[in-house]
């Protein structure tokens, strides 16, 4: 399976996905909770999807409209200090998730295609995190 074919598979499932993502998420990172203080959860399902396709996106096909998307969604983080340094644990946390969602259709490609658009994704989000509108 490559990414697309994932990401087809998230949307058409997609309350699965997150669900499994912020129970691990906010369970193996107690110092998180505090920036989902009055998070709406159901609202933020949809920036997460949202957010899963932009990073597939970006990672096939560099689209800058994907690149601008996500240096928004950093500098988001910067507005609520959110710190940059939880980044590496999101990303963890949710490859673990890709995993146990995808079962037996988890293999090695899709790992390191899941990673490397998570690390494209992210190097993005922080280009942004200060000054999103620079090009």
């Amino acid at each position: 399976m490559a990414i697309e074919q994932s990401i087809q598979r998230l949307l058409a499932e997609k309350s699965t996905i997150v669900r499994l993502f912020y129970d691990r998420f906010l369970a193996e990172h107690a110092d998180v909770r505090d920036y989902f203080v009055d998070v709406d959860l159901e609202q933020q399902a949809v920036v997460l999807t949202m957010a899963l396709v932009m990073v597939e996106s970006y990672f096939s096909h560099a689209y800058p409209a994907t690149r601008h998307y996500l240096k928004v969604l950093g500098h988001r983080h910067h507005e609520r200090q959110i710190p940059p340094e939880l980044y590496p644990k999101f990303c963890e946390c949710l490859l673990k998730t890709l995993a146990e969602f995808h079962g037996n259709d988890w293999d090695t490609e899709l790992s390191i295609e899941w990673r490397d658009a998570l690390e494209m994704a992210s190097k993005a989000m922080l280009d942004g995190y200060r000054r999103p509108y620079v090009y």
